[in-house]
Formats: C-alpha cells, sequence, structure tokens
C-alpha cells in the first residue's frame, strides 16, 4: 500500500520538484479546460436549453473525476515536503487555499440534486476558472510576472505618475472647454475623468464625445498622449519578462554546467 501511495504521489506531480510533468498531470490539465469551457459554455441559453441533459451528465463526470483527484490527494498529502504524518496532514493540506478551491469547484454538482436551479451553484462552478491555478506553467507565468512587476517597480511607478497627470490635466482642459456646452457630461472634473480615461486607454466607447472646436483640440491631443500611455507600461512590464527568463535560463545553464 505503501508503494501505490507513493507511485500516487509521483503521478499528482506532487513528487520531487522539477520532475516533468506526468500523464496525470498533463490528463488534470486538459479536465480543468474542459470543465472552464463548460462552465462558460452553460451560462449561454442557446446552448443550455436544448442540451440541458447533456450539460449536467458532463458535469457530473467531471465532478467525480474531480473528487477523485481531491480524495487521492488528501491521501498522499502526509508525504509532501515538511508535512506532518498522518491524520494531521491530511488536515493540513484540507485547509490550504488550493484545496478549499478544489472543495468549492466540485460542491455545486453535490448541492444540485439538491436545489438544481439555484442561481449561486452557477456563479460558483465559474470558481473552477482558478484550479488553473494548479497548472506549473501558469504558476511559472505568474512568478515571472511578479519577478518582471518587482524588477521594475520604480519605473512602473514613474509610468503612473505619467498616466496620473496626463488623465487628471485632460480632464481639467476638457471641463474648462466643454463644461458650459454639455453640463451633463463635462461638467465637472469627476465626470471629465470617465472620458478621460477611455480616450486615453483607447477605449473610445463614444458615449461622451466633445462638440466644440477646443474640445477636439483637447482630445485629440489626450489620445496622442494616451499611446504613451499605454505603450510605455507594456515595454516595462515586457523587459521585465525577458530579463526574468534571461535570469531563470542562466540559472539552469550554471546548474547543468
Amino acid at each position: 500500500m505503501k508503494n501505490i501511495r507513493t507511485r500516487v504521489h509521483i503521478l499528482l506531480g506532487e513528487g520531487e520538484s522539477g520532475r516533468k510533468s506526468t500523464f496525470v498531470v498533463k490528463a488534470i490539465g486538459v479536465l480543468i479546460v474542459f470543465s472552464i469551457v463548460l462552465a462558460i459554455l452553460a451560462t449561454e441559453p442557446v446552448i443550455r436549453g436544448p442540451h440541458l441533459d447533456l450539460l449536467a451528465k458532463l458535469d457530473l463526470v467531471v465532478a467525480i473525476l474531480f473528487l477523485a483527484e481531491y480524495l487521492f490527494r488528501l491521501w498522499i498529502a502526509p508525504l509532501r515536503d515538511g508535512a506532518r504524518k498522518g491524520l494531521r496532514g491530511a488536515l493540513d493540506f484540507a485547509i490550504t487555499p488550493m484545496a478549499i478551491l478544489d472543495l468549492v469547484a466540485i460542491a455545486p454538482t453535490i448541492l444540485g440534486f439538491i436545489t438544481p436551479e439555484l442561481y449561486l451553484l452557477r456563479v460558483i462552478r465559474l470558481v473552477r476558472i482558478g484550479r488553473i491555478g494548479r497548472s506549473k506553467r501558469f504558476q511559472k507565468s505568474v512568478r515571472h510576472f511578479n519577478h518582471a512587476i518587482a524588477s521594475k517597480k520604480e519605473e512602473l511607478q514613474i509610468s503612473a505618475i505619467y498616466s496620473a497627470v496626463v488623465i487628471s490635466l485632460s480632464s481639467a482642459l476638457m471641463y474648462l472647454v466643454e463644461g458650459s456646452v454639455q453640463p451633463e457630461q463635462f461638467g465637472s472634473i469627476p465626470r471629465c475623468l470617465w472620458w478621460s480615461v477611455i480616450t486615453v486607454t483607447t477605449v473610445g466607447y463614444g458615449d461622451v464625445s466633445p462638440e466644440t472646436a477646443a474640445g477636439k483640440i483637447v482630445a485629440a491631443i489626450t489620445a496622442l498622449f494616451g499611446i504613451a500611455v499605454i505603450a510605455i507600461p507594456i515595454g516595462i512590464v515586457s523587459s521585465g519578462f525577458t530579463d526574468s527568463l534571461s535570469l531563470e535560463k542562466a540559472n539552469l545553464d550554471s546548474k547543468n554546467g
């Protein structure tokens, strides 16, 4: 039994760090993506209506597989590095954020047999999206992203100050030139902030736009400065990502060499 437990421990990717993903881990990853797609499709009435039974059966199969994975992870929890032995190790695992997320992802299907029409259950099903956090590739990308943000913190602060100045100044100018013409849209600087944000971010909903010549000039200048507002932080974060990947590669080369 101990050998089986150790084997399951390895198959679920809880073994040595740096091991390649096992076929079980890859299969669980595919299942997580499938469950997310299923939860998303189930929110569309056109799909849910004629295929309700099929969606329910697929959801049940997914929930059973997730439940099996959860129980296996509880079983092997005492084998994790630094874990306590026996039941205490399993309980320690059960209260970890990822284990709680796993349980919440399973709960809607089980509770659905009791109250199938409860809207809250449909919402909770979308929590399965969070299970993608189990993916080692996702964890790696988050780690690189955090490194990029941390290493470029000072540059990002300067970029944020620049963005705040552009948004605030353009809002004040638009209030001065359009406030009396369109009081409902530009009658105060806080109202102008909405216009400035959607202009600077190039979203451009079109629900608020200037009518005067001066207002259009301010809008054009704001849009041009808005390009820098978007481009600068993107460039900074991209540089941080590149540095993080290069650092990781250098560390791997030093270990292997």
